[in-house]
C-alpha cells in the first residue's frame, strides 16, 4: 500500500489531499502554509493545523509534494522539507511551485498552465524544460487577474468623476460593492486596504455591470491572459499543439472570461488545445507525490 501526502499551499488558503493506491482517503483546509505569504509563525501553525486534521504520522507516508506559492525561495523549500520529510519513510519531499500543480492535476504532461485568480501567472513545460511568463505579483504586473481587473475599473471611475462625466453602472455597481458612498472614499479605500484578495473579490460587481467599460475590460484581460501563454509557448520554443490549461478561481469561475480567453489564445497559437481545469490543483500534487514514491520504492 502507497500512501502519499498533497499540498495545495497558496496565498491565502492551504488544501491537503491524504491518498492511499491513488484514492484520497482525507482532505484538510486551513489558512496559508507559505512562508513567504503568511509569514514563518503564521505559516507554521497553518501547516500544523492541516496535519493535526489529517492525523498524519511521523514515518507513515511514502511521499509528499507541496505545491506553494513562494517556491522560488531557498528558505521556503527548507521550512517545508524540514517539517515534511520526517513524516516520510524515506525523506521523499518534492517542492514545486503552485502553479506546478496544474498540468498533473488535467492529466498533461507537457503543456503550458495559465493561472488567474487574485493574480495572475503562467507556466509551461516541455521535453524536460520549464519555462514561466508573468506571476511579477499586483505591484508590477498581474495582468488579467482579478486585483488588476478591478484596480483598473477603480481607475476608471475616478477618471470619469475628475472628468465630470456620468458616473454609469460601473461607479454604482462598483461603490455599492466597496460600501463606499462616494468616488473620494474609494480611493482611500485602495490606499487604507490594498491587500489584493479583497479587491479581486468584487470581480463580479465589476464584470456583471452592463457597463461597456466592463464589456472591454473583460476583453483586455483575455488578451493579456492569453499573451501571457504565448510568451510562454515562445519561451519554449513550443511548435503547434501544445495544450493550455485555464486555471485559478477567475479562469474557472467567469465562463465569459475563459471562453474569451480561449479565443484569443487560439489566434495567438493556432492548433493549440484549450482545456479548463476540471478538478483542484491539489490533485497534481497527489499525481507527483505518487511519481516520486514509485520512483523510490
Amino acid at each position: 500500500m502507497t500512501t502519499v501526502l498533497g499540498l495545495d499551499i497558496g496565498g491565502t488558503r492551504t488544501r491537503a489531499w491524504l491518498a492511499r493506491d491513488g484514492i484520497v482517503v482525507a482532505e484538510a483546509e486551513g489558512g496559508s502554509a507559505s512562508l513567504t505569504a503568511a509569514g514563518r509563525q503564521q505559516a507554521e501553525i497553518a501547516l500544523a493545523a492541516i496535519l493535526s486534521q489529517l492525523s498524519v504520522r511521523a514515518a507513515s507516508l511514502d511521499a509528499v509534494c507541496a505545491g506553494t506559492a513562494g517556491s522560488g525561495s531557498g528558505d521556503a523549500r527548507d521550512f517545508l522539507s524540514a517539517r515534511l520529510a520526517p513524516l516520510t519513510r524515506h525523506g521523499t519531499v518534492i517542492v514545486v511551485s503552485d502553479v506546478g500543480l496544474i498540468l498533473p492535476a488535467a492529466g498533461v504532461g507537457d503543456g503550458i498552465a495559465l493561472v488567474a485568480g487574485t493574480g495572475s501567472n503562467c507556466v509551461g513545460r516541455q521535453a524536460g524544460a520549464e519555462r514561466a511568463a508573468g506571476g511579477w505579483g499586483y505591484l508590477l504586473g498581474d495582468e488579467g487577474s482579478g486585483y488588476w481587473i478591478v484596480r483598473e475599473a477603480v481607475r476608471e471611475v475616478l477618471r470619469r468623476h475628475d472628468d465630470g462625466a456620468a458616473p454609469g453602472p460601473l461607479t454604482r455597481e462598483l461603490l455599492h460593492a466597496m460600501s463606499c458612498p462616494d468616488q473620494r472614499t474609494l480611493l482611500q479605500r485602495c490606499y487604507d486596504d490594498p491587500r489584493p484578495d479583497v479587491w479581486a473579490a468584487r470581480v463580479p460587481a465589476v464584470l456583471g455591470t452592463d457597463d461597456p467599460f466592463a464589456a472591454g475590460l473583460l476583453d483586455r484581460a483575455a488578451r493579456a491572459l492569453a499573451g501571457l501563454a504565448a510568451s510562454c509557448s515562445r519561451r519554449l520554443a513550443a511548435g503547434p499543439g501544445l495544450p493550455v490549461v485555464l486555471a485559478g478561481g477567475l479562469l474557472t469561475g467567469h465562463r465569459a472570461l475563459a471562453e474569451r480567453t480561449g479565443d484569443h489564445i487560439q489566434r495567438l497559437l493556432p492548433g493549440a488545445p484549450v482545456l479548463t481545469l476540471s478538478c483542484p490543483p491539489v490533485a497534481g500534487a497527489v499525481a507527483l507525490a505518487q511519481a516520486a514514491a514509485a520512483a523510490t520504492g
